[in-house]
């Protein structure tokens, strides 16, 4: 039995009792059921635990959760969570059973607990940052995608916005360790493996995104590792990989709050379309040994957006928005450990 497991026993409640004191609000609900192996536990019960009070939009299909921080819109089969105002995407849908609301216990420990109360979380406390490894993407041979009418590569852009962010992060006083330097190939492992010889404290890894046939997509998602157990945002379908324990999960909780801050963070500087804050078993996700996380700051297959990116103007803001995620990621996890 997983400690996770033992604590929902341990700390069970009715739901019209009152619930015992507990470090962990998810583990402090017996409101829960098992759907096609998938643990849940009832959302309205989880979330008032961290002050939110639950009110319908839609009786029986969604429920919006207000709090004094935040306001979180949850809708029955969906992944999507609108929380202040961001697109989150769970890892698996909400379920409505019995006149109730639940949520995966994954998405309870793993998702919302680290941002909402990162003082609550029982996996062993985020490294305080002294040392982020940035990861330009692509190189050499593998250009990444391509606007080729505009003469746009993404192996260029990614290194740009990679030195623009290095120069802050030195400002702010880390050490800051490069998985390339110049136009080069470096593969997915030894991506991972130089920021685990050098001790990252943080990875960060910058992308451009494309899509063939589709123009008109634009904006910008933030990627972070899959939980084990659940599905990535792009699987349609389970997998067995899913059942893996990739070194990047030992980190999960504050992949997502990390992944929070940056994404907010980038949208909030760039003003682009919210893709959402994603989950994914990138490989450099998988294997990296501290919280990471993936950026895909825009769609150069979009010609406005490509214009926008192709700007030395627009990739300083990139890089300016992703060391204020790197500030608020610190200050969080900071006031944690208090």
């Amino acid at each position: 039995m997983s400690a996770v497991s033992a604590a929902l026993i341990l700390f069970a409640v009715s739901s019209t009792g009152a619930a015992p004191a507990s470090r962990n609000p998810a583990a402090s609900s017996a409101t829960h059921l098992k759907i096609g192996g998938v643990e849940y536990v009832d959302a309205r019960v989880f979330l008032a635990r961290l002050g939110f009070k639950a009110v319908w939009i839609e009786r029986g299909r969604s429920l919006r959760f207000q709090s004094a921080m935040a306001r979180i819109d949850m809708e029955a089969d969906k992944r999507d969570v609108v929380f202040k105002g961001l697109r989150l995407l769970m890892g698996e849908p909400a379920v409505f059973r019995g006149n109730t609301l639940y949520l995966s216990r994954i998405d309870a420990e793993k998702l919302f607990l680290p941002i909402l109360s990162p003082s609550s979380v029982s996996t062993p406390p985020a490294p305080v940052l002294r040392v982020i490894a940035i990861d330009p993407g692509h190189g050499g041979q593998d250009t990444g995608t391509q606007n080729k009418p505009l003469k746009l590569d993404e192996k260029a852009f990614t290194l740009d916005v990679a030195n623009r962010l290095r120069a802050l992060l030195v400002k702010q006083g880390y050490k800051v360790v490069m998985t390339r330097t110049n136009d080069r190939f470096v593969s997915l492992a030894d991506r991972a493996e130089i920021a685990n010889k050098a001790g990252a404290d943080l990875f960060i890894s910058i992308h451009f995104n494309a899509v063939g046939g589709a123009p008109l997509v634009r904006g910008s998602e933030t990627y972070v590792m899959t939980p084990r157990h659940q599905r990535s945002t792009g699987s349609p379908l389970r997998d067995p990989s899913d059942k893996v324990d990739n070194p990047g999960n030992r980190n999960d909780p504050w992949n997502a709050l990390l992944g929070y801050h940056m994404h907010e963070q980038m949208l909030g500087k760039l003003g682009s379309v919210d893709r959402g804050l994603k989950r994914a078993r990138f490989a450099v996700l998988r294997l990296v040994n501290s919280p990471g996380v993936l950026i895909e700051a825009g769609y150069l297959s979009n010609e406005a957006e490509a214009r926008k990116i192709g700007t030395p103007a627009y990739r300083a803001a990139i890089a300016e928005s992703l060391a204020q995620g790197v500030r608020a990621y610190a200050q969080a996890i900071t006031t944690a450990k208090r």
